[in-house]
């Protein structure tokens, strides 16, 4: 699955590209405007593509969680800079639900990639930091799609098709991850073949003597 599902997710933010560039919204729209859509639309293909890059690439999906940030940061300080009022108001306690969701998932973002670095001066096990790194990510993905549908804009009709499949690749990463993993350690308990067939393995050894 993870041959097709990175580049599933780059024709995804192609697709989602186009679709921007072509929408109604952004015609004789401002350069700010068009370029904090644009760079959205690549962070939402990009966190299709980490649960899989996670699995045996680890050094581009750190490359590419930092530049996750980076790009919805971009995404936020443009519409700051377009409109600063309008902004604040959006992320105020009073403004809209898809706003709220767009907020929390940019400090679940900056909390998933801070995360990324004291792991091992922190002790954690593996799992304990798959759980929160992973699960964190998972729901950023899942808030930041579901604020682009929700937000009236370029990325409406079959941009939503595109967000929405987006999402569901992220989701089936995730997903995949956990039950790989889960089967891992299953494999690993089981004795292998050879030592169950020399008589060396667990399969093979006496029974515990009973009482006499």
């Amino acid at each position: 699955m993870r041959r097709w599902a990175v580049p599933t997710a780059g024709l995804l933010g192609l697709a989602g590209l186009v679709v921007a560039l072509t929408s109604p919204h952004l015609a004789g729209a401002e350069p700010v405007l068009v370029a904090s859509t644009l760079s959205a639309t690549v962070a939402v293909a990009a966190l299709a593509a980490q649960p899989w890059l996670a699995r045996g690439r680890l050094r581009a999906h750190v490359s590419v969680g930092a530049a996750v940030l980076v790009l919805v940061v971009v995404h936020v300080v443009a519409l700051l800079v377009l409109s600063p009022d309008d902004a604040l108001f959006a992320m105020s306690p009073d403004g809209p639900t898809r706003a709220r969701m767009a907020l929390i998932s940019l400090v679940l973002l900056v909390v998933v990639v801070a995360l990324g670095g004291p792991r091992r001066r922190l002790g954690w096990s593996g799992p304990t930091f798959r759980l929160l790194h992973g699960g964190f990510a998972l729901l950023a993905t899942v808030l930041g799609v579901g604020h682009a549908v929700l937000t009236d804009g370029a990325l409406e009709g079959w941009g939503t098709v595109v967000l929405l499949a987006s999402g569901v690749l992220s989701v089936a990463g995730g997903i995949a991850a956990v039950l790989d993993r889960r089967l891992g350690r299953r494999l690993r308990r089981r004795p292998a073949p050879a030592a169950r067939a020399s008589g060396t393995g667990p399969a093979a050894a006496p029974p515990p003597p009973g009482p006499r």
